[in-house]
C-alpha cells in the first residue's frame, strides 16, 4: 500500500494528526516526498514495480542503474535485495525482467554477473571456493566524462536467465558472513554487490550493441551495539560496518550540497560504489526501516540519509559500443528482400485523397466540428481519431482499404486542429471525459451522422480518447484499436473492465512511445480481450515519420486492422512464443499413462492454428485467480481464520491474496458487468441501464425540507405544519412539480390533517435530499471520529469481496423492471451487507477481543470490532458506498436527534422537544431507484429492535424515534445534480 508520507515519534507517546495539513505537533517528525512508500502489506513485486522496474528499464536502454538497500540491521535489507525461493526479492525479480523484456523487444542479451562482499574493509570474490583468502584491490580509471571503479581479479559468470541468477546467489550467499546478535537471528556482517554486465543488441546492425551495469547492493544494517548486544567478534564487525556507513552518509551529504570535493577514498565501500553514488548511473534507494518505537533514532536516520540521497542530481548517458554479436564475427549479408504483395486496394491509394473523401462541417452542441468520411453511409463504421498535435488527414493512409472493405470511415478534427475552429483541448487522460471534451465530440459527430456505434480507431492522443471511449461510453463503441496509446488510467477509468474487443499497435522503435512503460496498462486489459501487436521498422524510423505512410510497415498496419475488424485471426499470431505447452495424453512401452508437454508446437500439425495458438497464449488473469482462490476459502469458511491473523499482525497465508484482489471502490465498480467478469456475480440486475436513467425526484417522492412544524413526539402536530411551530426538517413533504427552475413546489402535511402547497427552494431540497459524497483525503475516505477507509488496502479488498460472493444470489433476483422497482431485494441486499460486517455496538458489553472503537481502520472494525452509533454507521456506509451504483442506492450519512427507544431496553421518551442540537445519533439513509421509496438504516438500533432498523420507513422512523438535521457532520459534501435527476412538470402556483 502506497503513502503520502512518513511521521516519526520521537517520543514514546500517542499523538492525533487530523490531516496532513494540520501542523505537525512536538516530538513527531515528517518526512514526506519520497517517490515510493511501501508498508509491510506490500508484496515482493510491490517493492520492484515501485523501486526495481524503472532502473531495470534504463539498463534496457544503456543506461547504468544501481538499488541500493539501506537501514538498521534487521529491517528487512537482504529479504528485500535477495528474498527466498517463494519470495524472489528485487535481485532475481530484475534479473527475471531483464531476460523478459529483451525477449519481448526481439533484442539479443549477453549477461555476466559477479559477486563480493566487503568484510572488515576487504573485497572478497563470493563466486570462488577459495575466494575469502583473496582480498581484491580497487582499481580507478579515469572515463572522458567520469571516473569509473573496478576490482581487480574479480570473477565473471555468464548467466542466461533467472534460475542462473538465483543459482549464483544462492552459492555466493553461503559464503557471504553472516551472525547472529540481538536483533537478528541471522544478520549480514558484510556489504554484498552483485552486479551484472549486460550488452544488449537491437536493430539490424550486429556491431552496434549498449553496454551497462546494474549494481544491486545489500548493505549491511547500521546497529547500535547496546541493542545488537555484539561483543567480540560481532563488535569488529559491527564498529566496520558503521564506519564504512559513516563514510557513505559523508559522501552523500557532500554530493547532496554540491561540494567540490567528494570524499570517495575515506572507506572502501565508497570507493567501491562510487560510479552508483556520482558517476553515470541511474541509483534507487531502498530505505528500510522498523515500526517499533525503540528503534526511532535509528529510523530517523536512515530517512535522513534517503532525504539527502534525493538530493543527488547525477547525469546519465547511452553507453554505445561497437562490438560482433556473440554467434557470429563477421556481420551477415542482407537478405534480398521481396516486394510485399500488393494490396487489392492499391488502385485507391493511387486516387487523390480529395476526390474520395467527403469534407464537411458539422454543427454539433460543441460547436463545429469538421469530418472526413468516406464509404456507404450504412456500412459498419470505423471512428479515427488523430494525435497531438495533428488532423484528420494523418489517416489518409487508411482510408483505401476501409474504403475498399466498404467501412464507412470518419475522421474527426477535434477543436482547434485541421479546418475545426475553437479552442485546442487539453490532450491529457483526465480530460477525455470533461464536459464538451473529447468524448462528448466524438459521440456528438457520431449523432449528427446518425451513427449509432463505430469501431474506433486512435493515434497518441487519440488513443487514449479511444481507450476512454470503451470504457465510458461503451454502448457507442464496437471495437477498439489504439496505436501507440498516449493513456494514463485517471480515477474512474479501470482498463480491467472493458468490455469489447482491443487491439493495441505498437512500433517498437518509436523513440517518443515507450512500450515497456505502457506494458503494465495493456496487462490491465482482460486478458480475453486483448491483443498486442509489435512491429519493427528498423533504421527506417525517423521522428515525425508516417508509420501508416511507411510502403512496408503501412500495408502491414492495413491488413492487420482489417482483420481485427473482420475478427479474423492475424497470421502472425499463430507463430511466437507461447505461455502454455502444447499437452497430450500417452503411454509408455510398459503401459504407464503420461502426459506428453510439447516445448515446440508446430502449427502445420494442428487442424486450427489459430485457435490452438491463442489458447496456449492466454494467461490466467491474476485478478481472476486470487477471487477464484477467495471463493473457496469463503465456501469453506475459513475467511475469519485468515482476518483473525491480519489482526494479530501476521499475514504470511493471506498478504499475497488479499493483495491479489481487484480494488473494489465506488469508481472502480461503475457498471455491475465488471463483478460478472471477475467472477464475483453469477449475472447483473435485469434492467440495471433503465434503472440507471430514471429521475431522481419525480412527482410524489417523500423528501426533507425545513419548514415551522410541531417539535414535541407527543402532540398531535409532530413535525406538521402549524404557524405555532419552530423551524425543523420534515419528511411530511411530497415533491408535486416546480414553478421555474429554481423553485419546486411541495404538498406538507398540516397540523389540521390536510395538506399545504408550498414553495421551496430547488437548492436546499438538493441540500437535505440528494445522495452523499464522502469526503476524500488522498485515498482515504474520512469518515466520522477520524475513521479511514483505504479501498486499496488488502483487508478491505477481502472484505468487499467477501460482501460481493454473499450479494451474488441477491442480485440474481434483483429485476429494477418490476412492480416494486426492485425494492424487496435491494433492502434485502442491505442486510447481506449488514451480516457481512463483523461489527457489535456497545450495548452488548464491552467486548476486550474486539478492535476498539479508536481503531481508525474500518476494515478492522468490519473485521472484528466494536463501537457506537457513530462507528458501526460509519463502518455499514465505508462498505455499502462502492455496491450503491450497482444496486440502485442513493446513500446520505444522517446525525440527528433521538427521544429514546434507540437503545437495548431503553423505552421512547415522547415528551421532549426535538432540536437541531444537540446531534444525539448518527445513521444512514437509503433512497432506493426506481421507486424514489426512502428508508432509515440504523446498525445501532437494529442491535435493539432486530433487523427491521435496517429498512425503517422513514415515514415510521421520522415520527417515532429520529429526527434528522440536515447536517454534514463527516465533511461529506452532495453529488452534483445529473440531467436526468429531475423529472417534475411546471406548474403555475398562487397563495
Amino acid at each position: 500500500m502506497a503513502h503520502e508520507r512518513i511521521y516519526i515519534a520521537t517520543e514514546d507517546k500517542p499523538v492525533l494528526i487530523g490531516s496532513k495539513d494540520d501542523p505537525v505537533p512536538e516530538g513527531i517528525k515528517v518526512y514526506p516526498g519520497f517517490d515510493g512508500l511501501l508498508d509491510q502489506d506490500c508484496s515482493q513485486e510491490d517493492c520492484f514495480q515501485s523501486a526495481g522496474r524503472e532502473a531495470v528499464d534504463g539498463i534496457l536502454l544503456g543506461l547504468n542503474g544501481a538499488i541500493m538497500a539501506y537501514g538498521q540491521t534487521s529491517t528487512g535489507k537482504t529479504h528485500t535485495m535477495v528474498g527466498d525461493k517463494t519470495r524472489p526479492g528485487l535481485c532475481l525479480k530484475a534479473a527475471a525482467h531483464l531476460f523478459s523484456e529483451a525477449g519481448l523487444q526481439g533484442a539479443q542479451i549477453e549477461v555476466t554477473a559477479s559477486f563480493l562482499q566487503l568484510y572488515l574493509n576487504h573485497i572478497t570474490d563470493l563466486l570462488v571456493n577459495d575466494g575469502h583468502e583473496k582480498k581484491l584491490k580497487l582499481r580507478e580509471f579515469v572515463e572522458e566524462d567520469y571516473v569509473d571503479t573496478r576490482v581487480e581479479g574479480l570473477s565473471e559468470r555468464p548467466v542466461q536467465s533467472m534460475d542462473d541468477v538465483e543459482e549464483l546467489l544462492e552459492e555466493g550467499n553461503k559464503r557471504r558472513q553472516q551472525a547472529c546478535t540481538a536483533l537478528n537471528a541471522s544478520s549480514s556482517r558484510s556489504h554484498a554487490v552483485l552486479i551484472l554486465n549486460v550488452t544488449l543488441w537491437q536493430g539490424g546492425k550486429d556491431d552496434e550493441a549498449t553496454q551497462a551495469k546494474l549494481y544491486l547492493v545489500d548493505l549491511a544494517g547500521s546497529e547500535r551495539v547496546k541493542d545488537s548486544a555484539a561483543t567480540g567478534d560481532r563488535f569488529t564487525e559491527a564498529v566496520h560496518i558503521n564506519k564504512s556507513l559513516f563514510a557513505l552518509q559523508g559522501v552523500v551529504a557532500a554530493l547532496a550540497d554540491g561540494n567540490p570535493h567528494v570524499p570517495y577514498r575515506n572507506d572502501p565501500l565508497t570507493q567501491l560504489l562510487r560510479p552508483a553514488l556520482g558517476g553515470n548511473c541511474c541509483t534507487t534507494l531502498v530505505a528500510t526501516v522498523s515500526p517499533a518505537q525503540r528503534h526511532s533514532r535509528e529510523s530517523e536516520g536512515t530517512l535522513n540519509f534517503a532525504s539527502s540521497c534525493r538530493r543527488i542530481k547525477g547525469e546519465v548517458f547511452v553507453n554505445s559500443v561497437r562490438k560482433p554479436r556473440p554467434w557470429e564475427s563477421k556481420p551477415k549479408e542482407e537478405p534480398v528482400k521481396e516486394e510485399p504483395e500488393e494490396c487489392p486496394w492499391a488502385s485507391l491509394a493511387k486516387l487523390d485523397a480529395a476526390s474520395v473523401m467527403d469534407s464537411q462541417m458539422l454543427d454539433t452542441a460543441h460547436g463545429q466540428i469538421h469530418v472526413l468520411t468516406c464509404g456507404p453511409s450504412d456500412g459498419e463504421a470505423v471512428l479515427l481519431l488523430h494525435g497531438c498535435p495533428s488532423d484528420a488527414w494523418t489517416w489518409k493512409w487508411l482510408f483505401p482499404p476501409l474504403l475498399y472493405n466498404k467501412y464507412r470511415a470518419i475522421a474527426i478534427d477535434m477543436p482547434g486542429f485541421g479546418s475545426s475552429p475553437g479552442t485546442r483541448l487539453g490532450s491529457r487522460s483526465e480530460l477525455n471525459n470533461v464536459k464538451g471534451g473529447p468524448l462528448d465530440i466524438a459521440c456528438a459527430v457520431l449523432d449528427a451522422l446518425g451513427v449509432q456505434k463505430a469501431n474506433v480507431v486512435g493515434y497518441d492522443w487519440g488513443a487514449g480518447i479511444a481507450l476512454s471511449m470503451g470504457l465510458l461510453r461503451k454502448n457507442r463503441v464496437l471495437k477498439v484499436i489504439p496505436f501507440h496509446p498516449s493513456y494514463s488510467p485517471p480515477k474512474g477509468e479501470n482498463l480491467g473492465a472493458m468490455s469489447m474487443n482491443v487491439l493495441v499497435l505498437w512500433v517498437k522503435e518509436d523513440q517518443f512511445h515507450n512500450l515497456t512503460k505502457w506494458r503494465k496498462h495493456f496487462e490491465a486489459l482482460p486478458s480475453a480481450k486483448r491483443e498486442l501487436e509489435v512491429y519493427s521498422i528498423g533504421s527506417r524510423w525517423k521522428p515525425g515519420m508516417s508509420l501508416g505512410g511507411d510502403k512496408r510497415l503501412g500495408p502491414q498496419l492495413q491488413r492487420r486492422i482489417l482483420a481485427f475488424l473482420a475478427g479474423e485471426a492475424s497470421q502472425e499470431a499463430v507463430s511466437g512464443s507461447l505461455e502454455k505447452r502444447l499437452e497430450a495424453k500417452g503411454a509408455t512401452t510398459a503401459g504407464k499413462l503420461v502426459v506428453h508437454a510439447q516445448n515446440v508446437v508446430v502449427a502445420d500439425a494442428l487442424e486450427d492454428a489459430g485457435g490452438v495458438a491463442k489458447a496456449l497464449r492466454e494467461v490466467e488473469d491474476p485478478t481472476k485467480a486470487a477471487v477464484e482462490q477467495f471463493r473457496q476459502l469463503w465456501s469453506s469458511g475459513k475467511l475469519q481464520a485468515l482476518y483473525a491473523e491480519r489482526l494479530t499482525g501476521s499475514s504470511a497465508s493471506s498478504a499475497s491474496l488479499f493483495g491479489a484482489l481487484p480494488e473494489m471502490s465506488p469508481e472502480a465498480l461503475s457498471d455491475p458487468s465488471i463483478l460478472v467478469e471477475l467472477g464475483l456475480w453469477s449475472a447483473a440486475p435485469e434492467g440495471w441501464e433503465r434503472m440507471k436513467s430514471t429521475c431522481r425526484y419525480g412527482v410524489d417522492r417523500r423528501v426533507l425540507v425545513r419548514g415551522k412544524v410541531g417539535t414535541k413526539p407527543a402532540d398531535a402536530n409532530f413535525m406538521s405544519l402549524t404557524e405555532s411551530g419552530s423551524d425543523r426538517t420534515t419528511s411530511k413533504a411530497v415533491l408535486k412539480g416546480k414553478k421555474d427552475k429554481d423553485t419546486w413546489l411541495v404538498d406538507i402535511t398540516a397540523a389540521d390533517g390536510g395538506t399545504k402547497s408550498m414553495e421551496v427552494s430547488k437548492a436546499e431540497v438538493l441540500r437535505l435530499n440528494q445522495r452523499h459524497k464522502l469526503l476524500a483525503s488522498g485515498k482515504h475516505l474520512q469518515l466520522e471520529d477520524g475513521l479511514k477507509c483505504d479501498y486499496s488496502s488488502p483487508l478491505t479488498r477481502a472484505k468487499l469481496c467477501e460482501i460481493a460472493l454473499a450479494l451474488s444470489p441477491v442480485v440474481k433476483d434483483l429485476d429494477f423492471n418490476t412492480a416494486d422497482g426492485g425494492q424487496a431485494m435491494q433492502l434485502k441486499a442491505v442486510e447481506v451487507i449488514r451480516k457481512c460486517l463483523d461489527i457489535i455496538t456497545f450495548q452488548k458489553g464491552l467486548d476486550r477481543g474486539r478492535s476498539p472503537a479508536m481503531c481508525d481502520d474500518v476494515a478492522k472494525l468490519a473485521c472484528h470490532g466494536q463501537g457506537h452509533c457513530h462507528t458501526v454507521s460509519s463502518t455499514m456506509a465505508a462498505f455499502l458506498n462502492p455496491f450503491c451504483q450497482v444496486l440502485g442506492i442513493d446513500m446520505k450519512y444522517r446525525g440527528g436527534y433521538s427521544w429514546g427507544g434507540v437503545n437495548m431496553g431503553e423505552p421512547a421518551d415522547d415528551t421532549v422537544t426535538v432540536a437541531d442540537s444537540p446531534e444525539r445519533h448518527q445513521w444512514l439513509e437509503l433512497t432506493l431507484r426506481p421507486s424514489l421509496e426512502s428508508y432509515v438504516c440504523d446498525l445501532w438500533v437494529a442491535d435493539a429492535v432486530g433487523n427491521d432498523a435496517l429498512r425503517w420507513h422513514i415515514t415510521e422512523a421520522y415520527q417515532n424515534r429520529l429526527y434528522p438535521n440536515g447536517s454534514f457532520n463527516t465533511g461529506q459534501q452532495i453529488c452534483p445534480e445529473k440531467s436526468s435527476d429531475v423529472d417534475l412538470p411546471d406548474l403555475d402556483f398562487h397563495f
